[in-house]
C-alpha cells in the first residue's frame, strides 16, 4: 500500500468514527496518528502531516509522465533564447529559496547565491531568515484579581527551517502573530495586577517558552517577547495615586516625629551640660552676638543674665507680699 493510500485509509477511519467516541490523537515514532488514551489536550504537533512531505534522506521520485514533461521543458528552455533570461535566480545571504518542481520540493533550500531553475515547471518561494519584529495589537483583558488592563507587547520571530515554515503552515507570519496575541491573553489572565507590574521578566520568559514550544514545529523560533506597557483605567490610576500619596504622607509624618524625638533628647542633653557649667550660657550669648553682627544688622541685643531676672522676680514677689500685709494691718486697725 502506498503512502497516499495509507493516508486515505486513515482519513476514512477518522470520518466514520462517531463524534462522541472521538478521542485526542498523537503521532507515534513512525509518524502515524494514534489515539491518545490519556485524553490530554492536543498540541499542534498532533495536527502535523502523518507522513513527512519532504525527506532529505530520500531523493524525489518522478513518474514516467513527469520525466517526459521535464525533458521537454528543459529542451524548450535550451532551444528558445527567451527563456535563458529567466533560468537564473539569486537570493541574498539572509534568504533561502524553495523550488517546487511540478509541485514537489526539489532538494533542500537553495541559496545564497545563483541557482538554475526551469521557468516552465518550477515555482519559487523565498523565505527571509532574519529576525522579524511584530508589535502585537493592544490586548484588553482582565487580570486574576478582576482588574481590566490594556497590555502592549512586542515579539521577535526567526525562521530556522524554511521547509517547515512553508510546508507545515499556510502563512507562518500570520499564524505567529495570532498565536502570540492569544498566548499573551491567556498567560496574563493568570496573574494579578501586582504581579503583572512587578514580575515582567518572569512573565516574558513564560510567554516566550509557550510560543516557542508550538512555533518550533513550523521551523520558527522566538528570540524574545517583551511587554511594553500596561495601561490602567483612569479611576484605577487615581486610586493607586491616592494610595501612594497617603503612604508617602504616613512615612513623612513618622520621619518628622522621629526627628522631633531625637531633637528633644539632644536639647535635654544640652540643657544639662549648660546647667552644669555656669559660664557656658554666657559663651552661648556671645556666640549669638557674633552671628548677629556678621549679618550687618542694626539691632543690637545685650545679653541679660538669668540670675538678674530671678532676683527681680524675687524682689517683685516680696513687694507684693508686703503690700498684702499692709492691707491686712489697715483692715485690722479699722
Amino acid at each position: 500500500m502506498s503512502a497516499h493510500q495509507e493516508l486515505a485509509a486513515v482519513s476514512v477511519d477518522t470520518d466514520t468514527t462517531p463524534l462522541q467516541s472521538k478521542r485526542p490523537t498523537k503521532r507515534n515514532d513512525s509518524g502515524e496518528l494514534v489515539v491518545d488514551d490519556h485524553g490530554n489536550r492536543k498540541k499542534m504537533d498532533n495536527y502535523q502531516s502523518v507522513y513527512a512531505m519532504w525527506d532529505p534522506d530520500k531523493p524525489v521520485q518522478w513518474s514516467c509522465c513527469e520525466i517526459v514533461l521535464l525533458f521537454f521543458a528543459w529542451l524548450i528552455c535550451a532551444v528558445i533564447p527567451v527563456f535563458w533570461f529567466c533560468m537564473f535566480r539569486t537570493v541574498r545571504d539572509y534568504e533561502r529559496a524553495l523550488i517546487f518542481r511540478l509541485g514537489k520540493v526539489k532538494g533542500g533550500a537553495e541559496g545564497p547565491g545563483v541557482f538554475l531553475i526551469n521557468p516552465l515547471t518550477d515555482n519559487i518561494v523565498v523565505v527571509d531568515l532574519r529576525i522579524e519584529t511584530y508589535n502585537l495589537p493592544p490586548q484588553d483583558m482582565m487580570t486574576k484579581d478582576a482588574v481590566t488592563v490594556t497590555v502592549d507587547a512586542i515579539s521577535f520571530m526567526k525562521v530556522i527551517d524554511p521547509i517547515l515554515a512553508v510546508l507545515e503552515v499556510d502563512d507562518y507570519r500570520f499564524a505567529f502573530r495570532n498565536f502570540s496575541a492569544t498566548t499573551l491573553r491567556s498567560v496574563l489572565g493568570t496573574y494579578d495586577l501586582q504581579s503583572l507590574l512587578s514580575e515582567r521578566d518572569e512573565i516574558n520568559k513564560k510567554i516566550q517558552r509557550i510560543i516557542e514550544d508550538e512555533t518550533s514545529l513550523w521551523g520558527v523560533v522566538v528570540p524574545a517577547v517583551e511587554i511594553k506597557d500596561v495601561k490602567l483605567p483612569q479611576n484605577m490610576q487615581r486610586a493607586m495615586a491616592a494610595e501612594a500619596e497617603a503612604e508617602r504622607e504616613r512615612k513623612a509624618k513618622v520621619v518628622s516625629s522621629m526627628g522631633e524625638v531625637e531633637a528633644a533628647e539632644q536639647l535635654a542633653k544640652a540643657a544639662d551640660t549648660i546647667s552644669d557649667s555656669p559660664g557656658a550660657l554666657q559663651l552661648r550669648y556671645l556666640h549669638t552676638l557674633v552671628k548677629i553682627s556678621a549679618e550687618k544688622n542694626s539691632t543690637i541685643l545685650f545679653p541679660l543674665p538669668m540670675e538678674i531676672m530671678r532676683g527681680l522676680q524675687a524682689f517683685s514677689s516680696m513687694q507684693e507680699e508686703n503690700q498684702l500685709l499692709r492691707r491686712r494691718e489697715n483692715k485690722q486697725q479699722l
